[in-house]
């Protein structure tokens, strides 16, 4: 399913980059590749599993949402994430940039 480009879902008018475009940057009109795709997401999912907790699985998994597409979650802010998970919110914050080293996004 393709999701149509509108300004607020198009990478072009962000602030910053995607965590695709930081490992791999994209050559100068070129495409996106499935391989670019396949290694951020296979980088995400080895973070999130790497938990030894269900739990700490689940709240990884809110965090990655978190710092991808916080609009599936509903929560705007690290201090609602990090609430409504019962965490404090330097603990999620810990998690957000354990996260965006993981996956080399700055």
């Amino acid at each position: 399913m393709n999701t149509p480009q509108t300004p607020e879902n198009d990478i072009q008018n962000a602030d910053t980059q995607h965590p695709v475009d930081h490992i791999e940057p994209l050559p100068e009109g070129g495409d996106d590749s499935i391989e670019r795709i396949c290694e951020v997401l296979g980088r995400t999912f080895e973070w999130v599993a790497e938990a030894d907790e269900p739990s700490e699985k689940g709240l990884r998994a809110a965090v990655v949402l978190y710092c991808v597409r916080s609009d599936l979650i509903g929560r705007e802010s690290l201090e609602d994430l990090a609430f409504s998970l019962h965490y404090t919110e330097s603990e999620v914050e810990e998690l957000v940039m354990n996260f965006c080293h993981a996956i080399n996004w700055r």
